[in-house]
């Protein structure tokens, strides 16, 4: 294969690796985005319970205050007629009866308020529930959209991980086939006359001629 198959089968591999895996990621991430924007609509919806449950209560309160203070006043107005029919018919009220039948009213009346406000608490105590409820679906959310960041910032890693792995590797077989061309023109050969790298050797006595590198004259010692 040449040069240019070398340099486009080497970085297309690791581009294409980089790719698949910096799209697992992207599908991760999107999927972690969808989850999101479930726990944002599930937030706004439980914020939405929580503002109508505490709107209620409020309501329910008010209510619950005018028919306690409707009853009471019945109640006063009733004991008021007993005590004019009573001076009428020429008998004087007792004090001590006067004030009884008031601790009665003073006492049905908070009866009436506390048993009224148990269900304003009820009321108050779910607005409470879909508020906390809202707050874990944002956490959640606040999560997911952190993971999704996270798997797309790991998605940019891979492809360039490869990417570079691929340049690497590139340029290792373009040295090693560099070494190897060098090698075969000849540069660590043995020359024609039974040289290494064109350098002719002495003969092995200590007399006679010997041949000076590339083909220079012959001399005699």
């Amino acid at each position: 294969m040449g040069l240019v198959g070398t340099i486009i089968g080497t970085l297309g591999t690791a581009y294409l690796s980089g790719r698949a895996q910096q799209q697992q990621y992207e599908a991760q991430a999107r999927q972690a985005e969808a989850n999101a924007q479930l726990q944002a609509a599930e937030a706004e919806n439980a914020m939405l319970n929580a503002q109508k449950a505490n709107k209620n209560a409020e309501e329910a309160a008010r209510v619950a205050a005018e028919n306690v203070e409707h009853d009471r006043r019945n109640q006063q107005r009733y004991v008021s007629q007993q005590i004019a029919r009573m001076g009428k018919s020429g008998v004087t009220p007792v004090m001590s009866l006067i004030e009884q039948s008031q601790d009665e009213i003073d006492y049905e009346t908070n009866m009436r308020l506390n048993n009224y406000m148990q269900d304003v608490y009820k009321q108050f105590g779910v607005g409470t529930d879909y508020a906390n409820q809202s707050q874990n679906h944002k956490w959640q959310e606040a999560v997911l959209n952190k993971n999704a960041s996270d798997y797309r910032a790991a998605g940019k890693r891979a492809f360039w991980t490869n990417m570079l792995g691929g340049a690497f590797s590139l340029a290792g077989s373009l040295y090693s086939n560099k070494s190897s061309a060098a090698i075969e023109s000849g540069t660590d050969t043995t020359s024609e006359s039974g040289g290494i790298g064109g350098w002719a050797t002495k003969p092995s006595t200590l007399t006679g001629t010997y041949r000076q590198p590339y083909g220079s004259k012959w001399n005699t010692r």
